[in-house]
């Protein structure tokens, strides 16, 4: 690794450059050498870099990038706990399931939200513990991880639970939902989403879910 970018890293990392960072790893060009870099400022005393490095490390396997996920998991930041979640998932690690299964009662929605959708894209058998959580939480975001993740681990009853969320006056609730029930569509409940997803799309609506709903129905 030539001496001056290192350097150059080192400094942008102290100053938290994020912009600095993002254009001398370009430059660095060594995908290897990247992930090296990033995970020896995991452990950053600045917020903005550590959800700047973790939101890079989905981007790279291994077991120290596992570890670091791990770790991340305990992290003061939620956006740093959301990015630990989706290594763990996209990693497949399969022995993170109980800390996964902690997730779902995280102080942030999103966590909760983000563990849910994981634990299903896992296919693992954790269903009663997501029924469990699903008729305790009360939060409409993290809802809507529950129920996708319920339905599609066979709990077919949560689709209209899924879209009696469309009514909710939170975008981002709406929003998650829409994309939810797309990715489950299917030959059995195609006809029950559209004709919801077009009565939805025939309201006075934020510019925000119109155009999420003309990307799925135009």
């Amino acid at each position: 690794m030539p001496n001056n970018i290192y350097q150059n890293l080192l400094i942008a990392f102290q100053n938290a450059d994020l912009e600095a960072i993002e254009a001398l790893l370009i430059e660095l060009n060594n995908s290897e050498k990247e992930k090296q870099i990033l995970l020896e400022f995991a452990d950053s005393t600045d917020r903005d870099v550590q959800s700047f490095v973790y939101s890079k490390l989905y981007d790279y396997d291994g077991n120290d990038v596992i570890q670091a996920a791990v770790k991340g998991l305990q992290n003061e930041d939620e956006i740093v706990r959301i990015s630990a979640i989706e290594i763990i998932g996209k990693q497949q690690v399969f022995e993170q399931l109980p800390a996964l299964i902690n997730s779902l009662t995280d102080s942030d929605e999103l966590v909760r939200c983000y563990a849910a959708e994981t634990i299903a894209f896992l296919g693992t058998n954790l269903k009663d513990q997501l029924v469990m959580q699903a008729k305790a939480e009360q939060d409409e975001v993290a809802r809507t991880g529950l129920y996708y993740a319920l339905y599609s681990l066979g709990a077919t009853e949560y689709l209209t639970a899924l879209l009696e969320l469309l009514d909710s006056e939170s975008h981002v609730v709406v929003i998650r939902t829409v994309h939810h029930l797309m990715d489950i569509m299917n030959a059995a409940n195609k006809d029950a989403i559209l004709s919801t997803l077009h009565n939805l799309n025939k309201r006075e609506l934020p510019v925000s879910i119109k155009e999420v709903l003309n990307e799925y129905l135009d």
